[in-house]
């Protein structure tokens, strides 16, 4: 599933780009699983198939949308966005431009969340997690095709950070969706309590640096699964299943 539109905003020196796809491919059951709290015992097959019933609903109901911007780091726009945390500012050192990304998988996954928590709480939960694994795909999908767009230019893009992980606030959100306008352009929101609206949506930055960055395992502290980790509850990591 693909949505996405063209255009180029330029404002000051910063663009707010739109010339890239938000695409939806097929979905990990692993990561499915993993967000179900199993840790490698055989599935039932009434369960695989419930799965793959939930995952084609989950499929059909997204309506990814994406927007993304380029911002110098030595720009005033920048500035604005307060980065908090010694964090990501070990991701950033010796990048020149910094990327603030947002997707989301749109209303119809939320309605269709609290419909089935209605009628079919089994089935809800699946489709929960079925739902993370989704975004978090759109994610992963646009950040593998910004990094091969940007080698072509020997240019190289860090790891994607996110509001929550490591010690950057969860706040941060409210400075990344103004910078990107997205209520008006993707119809991503927040409530008070910094939560998106819809709920499966995904803000992030990343550095882009004329030279290639050592990329960090990708666990725990720059984990989308950080705050719910079975794992990590376990005081183990999910490298150990």
């Amino acid at each position: 599933m693909i949505c996405g539109i063209r255009s180029d905003f330029r404002i000051g020196h910063c663009r707010m780009e739109e010339n890239m796809q938000a695409r939806l491919t097929k979905l990990n059951e692993n990561e499915i699983l993993l967000y179900l709290g199993y840790r490698g015992q055989e599935i039932p097959v009434q369960l695989k198939e419930q799965i793959e019933r939930c995952q084609e609903e989950v499929m059909a109901a997204a309506q990814p949308r994406l927007i993304w911007r380029r911002i110098p780091i030595d720009s005033p726009l920048f500035s604005a966005l307060r980065l908090e945390g010694e964090d990501i500012q070990s991701l950033l050192l010796g990048c020149h431009e910094a990327v603030v990304m947002a997707v989301t998988l749109g209303q119809g996954i939320d309605r269709l969340l609290a419909r089935n928590s209605v009628s079919n709480m089994a089935d809800a939960v699946i489709m929960d997690a079925c739902a993370s694994t989704a975004v978090e795909n759109v994610a992963d999908n646009f950040e593998r095709d910004l990094r091969k767009e940007l080698e072509a230019e020997h240019l190289y893009l860090t790891d994607r950070f996110s509001p929550g992980y490591g010690d950057l606030p969860i706040s941060t959100q409210k400075q990344l969706c103004a910078a990107l306008d997205t209520e008006r352009k993707i119809g991503l929101s927040l409530s008070a309590s910094m939560l998106m609206i819809p709920g499966k949506s995904v803000t992030a930055i990343l550095g882009i640096s004329n030279t290639r960055k050592v990329l960090r395992k990708r666990g725990c502290e720059s984990c989308s699964l950080f705050r719910n980790c079975m794992y990590r509850k376990e005081g183990r990591n999910c490298h150990e299943r």
